[in-house]
């Protein structure tokens, strides 16, 4: 004679809730034996029916998708669904690699403590081209089909999608009374955005910079939302200070990017790449 567990042994024994076996209960896939007090009785054969949803779960498969394979396996086509599920943990697979590799380049992977938060650095070099959608000036968003559609496709590669804001050159003075406008928008760098195969529109233009001061800050900084005449120069002023004592000229708009910034404080700590083209 069969042995009939109760739910809350047969859950036990399998490593699962007892919501779990619910759930797909619902949907069809486990079908215990109800006595007239409600209690759930399984047979130790739906085991293996309640290993294969735990696979295929972990695989990334819906309650619904795992229902058609193992109720309607004659009518789906079981070997196209796992191609397409391949295909989606692999473009996973590519992203998680891209943000590993951004997150290498952030300050916390060094272990930094906080007497030693507060540094900057600059060199001369060619930054990398990167994809850019300007969807704001001076505050105020400016957006139309084309930026909606490409910020929505945008989302769903954070964080190796970067905050960058875009500052107008007036004349070559490396100074902040020489920066005009400024833009906002998002970033990502051409090479990583070529192995995501990420979205591009009309929205979305290819900046090649040239030959760039590229300054690196990491610190503590009050924030300047209420004044942005105070965010630009809070961002700009001391690479445009660089600039002014070793003789560089801005030669086009200057970039920032912000890498990682948190906002829950009246005091952020920062961490920024301020890309200004220069010529000496």
């Amino acid at each position: 004679m069969n042995r009939h567990y109760k739910i809350g042994e047969f859950a036990k024994n399998l490593g699962v809730s007892a919501g779990f076996l619910k759930h797909h209960e619902k949907y069809g896939l486990l079908k215990p034996q109800v006595a007239e007090s409600g209690y759930r009785y399984y047979e130790f054969h739906q085991a293996m029916l309640v290993v294969q949803c735990i696979r295929l779960q972990n695989m990334g498969f819906t309650s619904k998708e795992i229902a058609d394979i193992l109720n309607h396996t004659s009518s789906v086509d079981v070997a196209a669904l796992f191609e397409e599920k391949r295909e989606a943990i692999a473009e996973k697979y590519r992203l998680y690699r891209e943000i590993l590799r951004y997150m290498d380049g952030l300050s916390g992977r060094r272990q930094e403590t906080a007497g030693e938060m507060e540094e900057a650095e600059w060199s001369i070099l060619r930054p990398e081209p990167f994809y850019y959608v300007e969807n704001a000036c001076e505050g105020q968003f400016t957006g139309n089909e084309w930026l909606y559609e490409a910020a929505l496709k945008w989302n769903e590669y954070m964080p190796v999608v970067e905050t960058c804001a875009r500052f107008e050159r007036l004349d070559s003075r490396p100074d902040t009374e020489s920066v005009g406008t400024w833009h906002m928008g998002l970033r990502i760098v051409k090479s990583a955005a070529l192995r995501l195969g990420i979205f591009r529109n009309e929205a979305v233009r290819v900046e090649e910079p040239k030959k760039c001061l590229v300054y690196h800050v990491r610190e503590r900084r009050k924030r300047n939302l209420g004044n942005p005449k105070n965010a630009v120069e809070a961002i700009l002023e001391k690479p445009l200070g660089i600039c002014a004592r070793h003789g560089f000229t801005v030669e086009g708009d200057i970039f920032s990017v912000q890498r990682f910034c948190s906002t829950a404080q009246d005091e952020n700590y920062m961490e920024e790449m301020v890309m200004v083209p220069v010529e000496r």
